[in-house]
């Protein structure tokens, strides 16, 4: 069962998404904005396909956030180191959210067994990201877009918080119960 779901398109395309975005870091900077550009279409294609095809597997839950979040990174530290055209707090923020949503549902995939489901607000945030380097790669000035990616960054953060808060009071209330 598990070797059909690298069988999976979307998760391939996940896992395509995943291995490619840390190349960006040595893609020549002309190229840049087509690259960031296929591995985003990568990404909608994957859940578009997983929709279509009834195709979602317990790995698509945690391979296409995951290739999200290096795509995205990647694509953040290239803004900021190599072109300079955003802030630095941005993206260690933005670390530091993913690192915690790592984190968080590893924790619950344990205590539940099951991978947690990605929230609107967090695919709002991605989207936007997306937007954002993409903005950045091809050399608009996205300098006050970052108020409003911070502003979704919070909100999409706070919203998996207070989610992970209540799996983790209705699993320890459940536990208390005789």
């Amino acid at each position: 069962m598990r070797y059909r779901s690298f069988r999976n398109l979307p998760n391939f395309l996940s896992f395509f998404r995943l291995v490619l975005s840390p190349l960006m870091l040595f893609v020549p900077s002309p190229h840049l904005p087509g690259f960031f550009l296929l591995l985003a279409l990568s990404d909608a294609l994957d859940g578009f396909l997983a929709r279509r095809l009834r195709a979602q597997t317990e790995l698509g839950k945690v391979l296409d956030p995951l290739a999200d979040k290096v795509m995205l990174l990647c694509g953040m530290f290239i803004c900021v180191y190599r072109f300079e055209a955003m802030s630095e707090w941005l993206l260690y923020l933005s670390l530091l959210r993913d690192f915690s949503l790592v984190l968080g549902a590893g924790l619950i995939t344990l205590r539940r067994g099951a991978v947690p489901s990605a929230r609107a607000l967090g695919k709002a945030y991605t989207f936007f990201l997306s937007l954002f380097v993409a903005l950045c790669l091809w050399g608009f000035s996205v300098g006050e877009l970052q108020w409003l990616a911070l502003l979704l960054l919070s909100i999409s953060w706070m919203d998996y918080a207070l989610t992970a808060l209540k799996v983790f009071r209705s699993q320890t209330s459940s536990l208390l119960l005789p």
